[in-house]
């Protein structure tokens, strides 16, 4: 009995851990995804002093907020969106406005992609 109590116990606090997870990756990527909208804001009002101040602050955030991600995903996926993520600010700074938007597009389609992957469905369990 007391065998059947500890396994029960383990199950339910890896099914905790699970659930915790999934909440924190949520709330994250919930988090960057409202600031690329801040980001597209700013640069649709052509401020481009603060579109390159919410780029910088967007690396250090997607650095802070992804850190723990590589312990339930891979690494490669956060590793490609890293690399959309790294050259913004860049490319303000050198002018080349028609890239930023593109990579910030492919930054948003990456993190949706991820936040649909990591989701609880019947698909992503087959």
């Amino acid at each position: 009995m007391k065998r059947l109590i500890v396994a029960i116990a383990l199950l339910l606090s890896v099914a905790v851990l699970c659930a915790l997870s999934l909440l924190s990756l949520d709330r994250n990527i919930d988090f960057l995804l409202s600031r690329i909208d801040e980001m597209q804001e700013a640069y649709e009002r052509d401020d481009a002093g603060d579109c390159l101040t919410l780029s910088e602050e967007f690396v250090q955030e997607f650095d802070e907020r992804t850190r723990f991600f590589p312990f339930f995903m891979r690494h490669s996926d956060i590793a490609k969106i890293e690399e959309s993520v790294i050259v913004l600010p860049v490319m303000l700074r050198s002018g080349e406005e028609a890239h930023w938007t593109s990579e910030l597009a492919k930054c948003r389609n990456q993190l949706e992609k991820l936040a649909d992957m990591e989701t609880l469905t019947l698909e992503n369990i087959l």
